[in-house]
């Protein structure tokens, strides 16, 4: 997941970095647009002012043209004495006029001068920018050149971590499958208790209390053994057989049950009343008790016996409360258990976990 979220967050970084180069390249190829069309617009102001003056030029010429023909004309006339003050007060008009006419000609000369030297300045400036925009520009394509070989460089380290990140998927998902595996075969172990633990209620019916998680039975002391004695009592040995004789046929008679069985113990239980050492003598004296008369209710189980069964006392440390004070009626007892093998679904584990390693 670690890979996939850095593979995630390295695709959207360089995204967001194309993008961006993206927007300056667009950016700058505005900028040389809008600078190709101010510099058209200018060429033709300027050829638009440069016509003006060209025919202003030629309207100025015929005016010089037509004063000198006008002063011609009046040398003429000075030189002619015959004709009318009348016609040369005429002539002098006429010149007054055409030379406030060439007066004004050569202000508009003078303003369009000044007008080219301005654009000839805004072109020169416009120039100056274009050469800028084309420097920034050849940089601009030095540093895309650069984040191009970048980027493949990139490229290749992501299809290094894709495929590792693949190998690394395939192998975790044989984890999962095994550990999916161990778990149903742990639950199949609980299971087993579960079956079993009916089997018992089957077997026994209502004539003895088992408990439903462990499948573990109690008998009352006061029932079996005379008080501080842990020989049987004779009345007692029917009703142990009947007992005894059905959850041992549940725990050993099948197979299946059977190779998950770990041990079978009988357990020896006092009151508190007395030394922890008699008491501990005591109650181990009575599980010994029990158990020599499993053995002699069927002696072909003898091998079996001995494989599984195994007993043991507790004195008081595992008394019964009842409403937190001691029951000393129900702490002296013999509790028969059985605990189930977990080996195979250890191995599991452990194998589980070296292929994890």
């Amino acid at each position: 997941m670690r890979y996939n979220r850095s593979r995630s967050s390295d695709q959207n970084f360089w995204v967001s970095y194309a993008d961006l180069m993206a927007g300056l390249l667009f950016v700058f190829i505005l900028l040389i647009g809008a600078i190709v069309v101010k510099y058209v617009y200018v060429q033709t102001d300027l050829k638009g002012i440069k016509n003006d003056l060209e025919q202003q030029t030629k309207v100025l010429r015929l005016n010089q043209q037509e004063l000198l023909a006008k002063k011609r004309d009046f040398l003429r006339l000075s030189a002619n004495m015959n004709e009318t003050n009348a016609s040369l007060q005429i002539a002098q008009e006429l010149l007054t006029q055409k030379e406030s006419s060439l007066d004004e000609a050569t202000a508009k000369l003078q303003l369009s001068d000044r007008e080219i030297e301005n654009l000839k300045k805004l072109l020169l400036d416009t120039e100056l920018a274009r050469d800028e925009v084309k420097g920034e520009l050849v940089a601009s394509q030095m540093e895309l050149g650069t984040t191009t070989n970048t980027l493949k460089l990139k490229e290749g380290e992501l299809e290094l971590l894709s495929a590792k990140l693949l190998e690394n998927s395939a192998a975790h998902q044989q984890l999962v499958e095994d550990l999916n595996l161990t778990k149903t075969r742990i639950k199949n172990l609980t299971g087993i208790r579960i079956k079993v633990v009916q089997e018992l209620k089957d077997k026994l019916g209502k004539k003895i209390n088992i408990d439903p998680n462990s499948g573990a039975i109690r008998l009352p002391a006061s029932v079996l053994f005379a008080v501080d004695s842990f020989e049987l009592k004779p009345e007692a040995k029917k009703q142990l057989k009947e007992t005894l004789q059905p959850y041992l046929d549940v725990l050993l008679n099948d197979e299946t049950i059977r190779e998950n069985i770990d041990h079978i113990v009988i357990e020896g239980h006092t009151d508190s009343d007395g030394s922890y050492m008699h008491n501990l003598d005591l109650s181990q004296k009575r599980a010994y008790s029990v158990m020599a008369f499993i053995y002699s209710l069927d002696e072909k189980r003898t091998a079996l016996l001995q494989k599984y069964l195994s007993a043991n006392g507790r004195a008081y440390s595992d008394l019964i409360l009842k409403n937190g004070i001691e029951d000393k009626e129900a702490s002296r007892r013999i509790e028969i258990k059985f605990n189930l093998s977990n080996k195979k679904a250890i191995e599991e584990i452990e194998t589980f976990l070296h292929r994890k390693e």
